[in-house]
């Protein structure tokens, strides 16, 4: 909302942030929770990105932004309290800036550390945020002329998970590149993995526990996904080719609730939904749309039953259904919007 004229910003689907905070998106373990909160944060400054911003810096050299609760988090997502939390970990956060300092009253350059977020606060109620940004970081986002990555807010914003957000901005870094040749030690030094993490059977423990699940809900969600092959010496795994490309997803819309929990109601009955399997399935909806979903589920119950109990990943069996009985219809219609 203005906080103004109390109307309706529409947000733009586009971001466009500096080239440096990408690669901090990276190094950063950001959770869904915050990165959602830094997307929304990034688009009302698109909104209002301009040169002199003077006017709004607070006395505490601050710029305010305000939100509702709702905007900040996925319309699946109940737990308020969960924020909260985020809002006060991306406090902790630091980033190092240029900026100027006066020593013996001449002004000299210097580095500034600011937090990502500065003072957050809420309400009691829970209804609304406000989120103070430093001035200087504020100057820092919107200035591109050092380069840029661009990508989907929406996707972002519905991602889950460390790695699978931060696969989605390692991504969209190298997208012009068309892919991507590391070693193993490169990928884990590129993704900011713990050198005491996966230390054993590297190559298989990268792939199931990143690189596949980030595939997969990438490939379900998000604009962007990679296909990937392993650089072989002998039989050992040495490292990883990845190959970058755009997905037919189109942008995610956000649902109403009440659609949502009706898919949800409509699989509990029969099967045990995880939050990521929840949040995946979300992903769906946003693919496919909420009413084609739907008919999905209850006409082709028992193969998405037989998938499941094959797969034991419920989102992917549905999927697995869709493709195996609708694709040529996705195909169909990928043809005719090239022609």
């Amino acid at each position: 909302m203005n906080d103004f004229t109390n109307k309706k910003i529409k947000l733009p689907e586009v971001i466009r942030q500096p080239y440096q905070l990408t690669a901090n998106f990276v190094k950063f373990n950001f959770s869904a929770g915050e990165n959602r909160v830094l997307v929304r944060i990034l688009q009302r400054i698109k909104v209002h990105q301009e040169i002199n911003y003077t006017p709004q810096i607070d006395l505490n050299g601050n710029i305010s932004l305000q939100y509702h609760y709702r905007d900040l988090i996925l319309d699946s997502t109940n737990t308020k309290e969960r924020l909260d939390d985020a809002l006060t970990k991306l406090r902790e956060k630091t980033l190092p800036i240029t900026s100027k300092m006066v020593v013996d009253g001449r002004e000299e350059e210097s580095i500034k550390l600011v937090g990502v977020i500065e003072k957050p606060e809420w309400t009691k109620s829970r209804s609304h945020v406000k989120i103070d940004l430093d001035a200087g970081f504020y100057g820092f986002l919107t200035d591109l002329s050092k380069g840029y990555t661009e990508f989907l807010a929406d996707s972002s914003f519905n991602l889950t998970g460390t790695y699978n957000i931060k696969f989605y901005y390692y991504v969209r870094q190298w997208m012009q590149t068309g892919g991507r040749k590391v070693t193993l030690e490169q990928f884990r030094k590129e993704l900011e993995i713990p050198k005491d993490k996966y230390t054993t059977n590297t190559s298989s423990a990268f792939k199931q526990k990143i690189i596949d699940p980030a595939k997969k809900m990438l490939d379900e969600i998000a604009d962007v996904s990679f296909n990937y092959s392993d650089i072989k010496q002998g039989r050992k795994t040495v490292g990883f080719v990845f190959k970058f490309y755009q997905t037919n997803n189109k942008a995610p819309v956000r649902h109403n609730v009440e659609r949502v929990e009706e898919i949800f109601s409509l699989l509990e009955c029969n099967f045990e939904l995880s939050k990521a399997d929840k949040s995946r399935l979300v992903g769906l909806i946003n693919k496919y749309q909420f009413t084609f979903l739907k008919s999905i589920i209850n006409t082709h119950y028992f193969d998405v039953k037989d998938n499941y109990d094959r797969m034991k990943d419920l989102p992917n069996a549905i999927n697995k259904v869709i493709l195996d009985n609708y694709d040529y219809l996705f195909q169909k219609n990928a043809e005719n919007s090239n022609r």
